[in-house]
């Protein structure tokens, strides 16, 4: 029994890997393979899920719709879905069942390459934020034996609609335990800079942020490991921002940085400064009050930040005033506990709690009869 997870990018991957991971400790007489469309699959690897696929992120960080540049960038990148078309293809044989963890171009790409029958586990919309379009609506009611939606609002609407959709928690919010690491003195606020590499200029914005807060407080910054110090170090140079011994120092100002460190830093944290996209959804799901603005890159653009508000409700408070607005937003936060409490209630119902990876391995072992 051969069963393979196709997903779209880092998010997406980590979702499917989690999935992965659970119906591997079921049945673990399962064959389980991982297929990023775009990215190296370091997720999957990372929870011992060998891949029949791996591609490098295009130009765009896999936006190309959201700007003319990006467009223009990933036509260098264009023969990547017909590689990935071709390679799942000739492994068409040996797959048994498949699991489509991402977007619906994503859902097509799949069934056309393999035609076995599909989980849809569709994360990356919400009616909260945007619905489906009605042809997305057409492809998820004809190809996928189930659509598995990021919330049971989203999943309510789609039976209307002929769909059969179910909600079993949100695979993102698994796996978030810290380790322990002391971050400082409380109040603690988190900065969630994103993860690719649009990460770097918006790092700096945040900085900006930081310069103007008048509160005394610890900023701790949650560092991915496919950002590098060196990099951000030289930008931040330009602001005059120096960095010594793991932290970035201007004035009576300090950023602490912290590698291996994001569960903690959203746990801890009073409060989120994000320019994420999952990191943001999950600080919000644990309760912390984020606050966000417009960004550098493709990830970050109003239109994109303003739709993740939406997602997320007043979890997430989107500020147009940069950088001013943003720090007395967060100045406000620091000195309104029961704001923040109820703001974290609302995040806490959107994204739901922990154990949807468990719940959706169950209905795959039930349904596919293993």
């Amino acid at each position: 029994m051969h069963i393979c997870f196709l997903s779209n990018c880092y998010g997406e991957d980590r979702s499917a890997a989690l999935i992965a991971r659970e119906l591997k400790k079921l049945r673990p007489q399962a064959e389980i393979t991982g297929a990023p469309l775009i990215s190296w699959g370091r997720e999957y690897v990372k929870r011992g899920i060998p891949l029949l696929t791996r591609a490098r992120v295009p130009p765009s960080g896999g936006f190309p719709t959201r700007s003319l540049k990006g467009l223009l960038l990933d036509v260098s990148a264009a023969h990547v879905p017909l590689k990935y078309f071709l390679t799942l293809r000739k492994r068409r044989a040996d797959i048994d069942y498949t699991v489509v963890v991402g977007d619906v171009p994503l859902l097509i790409l799949g069934y056309l390459a393999l035609r076995k029958q599909i989980l849809f586990l569709a994360p990356a919309k919400s009616d909260y934020q945007r619905p489906h379009y009605r042809i997305e609506e057409f492809f998820m009611r004809k190809i996928p034996w189930k659509v598995l939606t990021h919330d049971e609002y989203t999943a309510e609407n789609l039976r209307k609609k002929g769909i059969s959709a179910l909600f079993l928690g949100n695979p993102m919010m698994d796996e978030l335990v810290p380790r322990g690491i002391n971050l400082g003195e409380r109040p603690i606020v988190g900065i969630l800079p994103g993860s690719r590499s649009e990460a770097y200029k918006n790092l700096t914005k945040i900085l900006k942020v930081v310069e103007r807060v008048k509160e005394t407080v610890t900023f701790v910054c949650a560092l991915p490991q496919s950002l590098k110090i060196g990099r951000i170090i030289h930008l931040a140079r330009r602001d005059k921002w120096i960095y010594e011994n793991g932290v970035f120092k201007k004035n009576e100002r300090a950023v602490v940085i912290v590698r291996n460190g994001f569960e903690d830093v959203i746990s801890e944290s009073e409060i989120v400064i994000g320019l994420a996209g999952t990191g943001n959804e999950q600080a919000a799901g644990l309760g912390k009050p984020v606050v966000s603005f417009t960004g550098y890159g493709p990830q970050t653009t109003l239109r994109r930040m303003k739709d993740q508000a939406r997602l997320l409700g007043a979890a997430v408070k989107f500020v147009s005033d940069f950088p001013n607005g943003v720090a007395t937003e967060i100045s406000f936060l620091l000195s309104n506990p029961e704001e923040r409490t109820r703001r974290g209630k609302i995040g806490s119902v959107r994204m739901g709690p922990p154990g949807g990876a468990r719940n959706i391995a169950n209905l795959l072992v039930k349904h596919f009869n293993l």
